[in-house]
């Protein structure tokens, strides 16, 4: 009975010291990490609007948007894709969810009853593309005038040009005037083949549209100042992303600028 005894402590000193050995363990292995914040993953829409994102020669995507939000969204724990489409169906996607995010977006009150929005990243700036020489032929001091004058003007389907140029958009006396394209690019061909005398483009999207098609001769800025620089931000949905994800791109965003990382960025597509 005593030996039996004996034997039952031995074998629970050696569970203890078993149990007491694995616990740290244990307790190792359920301690996180990595960062404290839960790894995502998110869609982001993009329509071809070169230099903010384009496919390259080889079929690869790029751009200065493509490229911040792939660093910011690594910075903030989250993996990035990328799915193509025009900037109308974009916006209807984000609505239902359907994708996550996408860049280059104006805050509105609008768009704020089904998305959510990052703070400004960067500034962006319309101007209006004319035929070459006829800066001149077509001189006016407002967008109003050049209407007035039976102008036709381009613009991109569900673009934000600023309250001035919305304001005349919604003005029944310039019905039909304004000739909606499906992507910026359809503009700068409607303007050669005459179907508009005008056409409304982020300025650093159109020179970069006017160089890569080597219209340089055929195509430039007009004088008039259409609109202001105003903010832009990333753009999410409320139906797939939650605020506090939101929150991480801010955060990562503001890191990226205090390491200079941001403007390493930015110098490699605008110069």
């Amino acid at each position: 009975m005593h030996g039996a005894n004996r034997l039952f402590a031995i074998l629970l000193a050696g569970l203890c010291i078993a149990a007491c050995e694995r616990e740290p363990a244990g307790q190792s292995s359920a301690a996180p990490t990595g960062p404290a914040a839960p790894e995502c993953s998110l869609t982001m829409g993009w329509d071809p609007w070169e230099p903010y994102h384009y496919m390259d020669p080889k079929g690869n995507l790029q751009g200065l948007d493509v490229e911040l939000v792939r660093a910011i969204g690594a910075e903030a724990g989250c993996s990035v894709s990328f799915e193509r489409d025009n900037w109308a169906s974009l916006l209807g996607r984000i609505r239902s969810g359907e994708i996550d995010l996408i860049s280059g977006a104006t805050r509105t009150p609008d768009r704020e009853k089904f998305a959510l929005f990052s703070s400004p990243y960067r500034i962006e700036e319309f101007a209006l593309f004319v035929r070459r020489g006829d800066a001149e032929v077509l001189a006016a001091d407002s967008l109003a005038a050049m209407l007035d004058a039976g102008m036709k003007i381009g613009v991109t389907d569900a673009y934000l040009y600023g309250p001035d140029v919305e304001a005349l958009q919604d003005d029944p006396a310039y019905a039909g005037q304004f000739i909606i394209a499906e992507v910026g690019e359809t503009n700068a061909i409607r303007l050669l083949d005459l179907v508009i005398d005008a056409y409304l483009e982020d300025v650093i999207v159109g020179t970069s549209i006017v160089r890569r098609r080597g219209l340089e001769q055929e195509v430039e800025l007009h004088p008039l100042a259409t609109t202001g620089g105003s903010d832009v931000r990333l753009m999410f949905s409320r139906t797939s992303v939650p605020q506090e994800v939101v929150a991480r791109f801010d955060q990562a965003l503001t890191r990226l600028r205090e390491s200079g990382r941001y403007e390493e960025i930015e110098g490699q597509y605008i110069r």
